[in-house]
């Protein structure tokens, strides 16, 4: 269902607000168009070749790192492909708190990659660890940690937040501001989820794009330092 109705310029100055701003240049001029976007944010085999770095698997210690390293690579091709999916779909509703998600998993391999010794505190819930034992890292804390490696992450899941969160990005999603001058402006809302625009769509993959060779990136050098066996 989609209604319109007269703009305003106060509407019309809050149209912008409803982009995701990313924290730095996106490389927007790697997709030739929309199309191409679509095609290109895909994971294909992405993570079942970073799987393949252990294969065959003779020797292969089942360490809690190790037990880490392919959970992560599960979640990672989930959460990629339901990002790819919902970018087709135009649902930027579920498209920003999936990639928000995956930013949050990159984070963490990062402080992991550092302190695999972490893991441990991932294997009960964090309510059924010892009371006078170490604690899990916030969100935050490992974003701020993860910025020595990925700069630009703070602001960037700040962004992810805003649109995650009914903040001004989720407040103005289903509403564009149509017309070529103010007395010809008006407001077009549906209440099927779609993109603003096609730049809109475009960042969400980038964006994806980016975590992806970044996660593929961390996961291939976890491998090497903590899943594979070591040479005597």
């Amino acid at each position: 269902m989609a209604k319109r109705k007269k703009g305003s310029p106060s509407a019309a100055s809050r149209s912008s607000a409803a982009e995701v701003k990313p924290a730095r240049e996106l490389d927007l001029a790697q997709f030739a168009s929309l199309d191409d976007a679509l095609a290109k944010v895909e994971p294909g085999e992405r993570y079942t070749n970073v799987g393949a770095v252990v294969i065959p698997a003779e020797g292969l210690p089942l360490t809690l790192p190790t037990l880490f390293w392919f959970s992560m690579i599960s979640r990672s091709e989930g959460l990629h492909q339901a990002i790819a999916r919902e970018i087709r779909a135009g649902n930027p509703h579920a498209v920003f708190p999936l990639i928000r998600a995956f930013a949050e998993a990159v984070v963490l391999v990062i402080y992991i990659l550092d302190h695999p010794k972490y893991v441990d505190l991932l294997t009960a819930r964090a309510s059924e660890l010892p009371k006078n034992g170490p604690r899990r890292k916030s969100i935050q804390a490992l974003i701020q940690y993860a910025t020595k490696h990925a700069t630009g992450m703070k602001s960037v899941y700040a962004e992810l937040s805003e649109a995650t969160h009914f903040g001004a990005i989720a407040m103005w999603a289903s509403h564009s501001i149509e017309g070529d001058d103010e007395s010809g402006l008006h407001t077009s809302w549906s209440s099927k989820p779609r993109w603003r625009n096609d730049q809109q769509a475009m960042v969400a993959c980038a964006q994806t794009l980016e975590l992806a060779e970044g996660m593929e990136h961390f996961l291939r050098e976890f491998a090497m330092r903590h899943v594979l066996p070591r040479s005597a």
